[in-house]
């Protein structure tokens, strides 16, 4: 039996993956950020059926320092418990940044000096010790997947080494960094009814610091693919796509990049791919994530069929893609956690089947 599988743990409003692939008796694993604090419980579940079973944890990739993606990492590097210690990591610190405040800063630093003393293997596949795309000449290969890396750039981590360095001197954050919170009041509902010609216009796009520095990658097995976005910007992912030099390049699943928001989907990185499934992660506290407007360039920028969006949560932002009335009239489908709020396994070796996306039942 042949395995390819991307599970989204119930990580607040952050990211934690685990994809799995291999063969029975030969399964692999890597993990993917460890979204908030209270993520670790789940995760750690997750890593004690990998060391029972002799699975190895080839690859732990944390993408960037937001808070959201790396609170729950630090809780496992700090845990005098971890069940399984992962083969490598990739991760960008401020040793990394090529020109070498807010919490993540502080946070990142933590998660460098943990890693030291962890003696973990840290980003060997990359030249110079940094993961960014220029340092990488061509796919990865960890344990038979097929690992491309699309972000960041080397430019991208100059920019934000400039501002760890401008916090490290400060020693502290003297304020958040601009559109971290987004106050409740300028979160607009979702329109009902779904128009989703008028959402599908292209608006203004991230330009945050760290999210530029986010680790994304195609990761292909078995012939199939899945784009693990971070929290990239969109014209790096579509620029390192258009490099690969095939066209719209064939994606089977899209875990969107920073959680759907809006400044990160656009329609020039949708008609990059050809996909037609979303998977999106988080509860939508804090940022009110994920913003229609990225959901419907997905839908109507995308290639011609029926798209499937898979959503983590079932929330007041997510709730209304499962209307059948705008399903029909647009050619989508929506699918929510039938056990476990915050829980899906996506097989992506049947991604087109009926069962594919199945909410996964309880844990344990």
């Amino acid at each position: 039996m042949t395995t390819f599988r991307l599970t989204l743990l119930p990580a607040g409003d952050g990211d934690c993956l685990v994809l799995t692939w291999g063969r029975e008796g030969d399964l692999h694993h890597m993990v993917v950020d460890g979204g908030r604090a209270g993520a670790y419980p789940h995760l750690h579940e997750r890593l004690e059926r990998m060391a029972l079973g002799r699975e190895p944890l080839d690859l732990y990739v944390m993408t960037h320092i937001d808070a959201d993606h790396i609170a729950g990492a630090l809780t496992y590097l700090r845990a005098k418990d971890r069940p399984i210690e992962p083969r490598d990591v990739w991760f960008n610190g401020r040793g990394q940044m090529p020109s070498t405040g807010r919490r993540s800063f502080k946070q990142g630093d933590e998660y460098s000096d943990l890693l030291v003393a962890a003696g973990w293997t840290w980003n060997r596949h990359f030249e110079g010790g940094v993961a960014a795309v220029e340092n990488v000449r061509k796919p990865i290969e960890v344990a038979g997947l097929k690992i491309t890396v699309l972000s960041p750039t080397l430019e991208g981590l100059r920019r934000l080494g400039a501002e760890w360095d401008a916090w490290f001197r400060a020693q502290e954050p003297k304020k958040d960094r601009a559109g971290t919170r987004k106050a409740k009041d300028l979160i607009k509902p979702v329109p009902d009814p779904l128009i989703l010609e008028d959402l599908a216009i292209d608006g203004p796009t991230d330009t945050e610091t760290p999210n530029g520095s986010s680790i994304a990658f195609l990761a292909e097995w078995e012939g199939r693919t899945v784009l693990l976005g971070g929290d990239a910007h969109p014209d790096v992912l579509a620029a390192s796509l258009a490099a690969l030099g095939a066209g719209r390049v064939r994606v089977d699943l899209f875990k969107a990049s920073h959680h759907g928001s809006g400044k990160n989907i656009s329609r020039e990185l949708v008609e990059a791919m050809e996909c037609h499934a979303l998977a999106v992660s988080t509860n939508g506290n804090i940022h009110g994530h994920p913003d229609p407007e990225a959901i419907a360039r997905f839908v109507v920028h995308g290639p011609q069929g029926a798209k499937m969006l898979h959503f983590n949560y079932r929330t007041d932002r997510t709730s209304p893609w499962g209307d059948p009335a705008s399903g029909l009239r647009y050619g989508f489908d929506a699918k929510y956690p039938e056990g476990i709020e915050g829980l899906i396994e996506i097989d992506l070796l049947r991604i087109d089947g009926p069962e594919a996306g199945e909410a996964a039942g309880p844990e344990g």
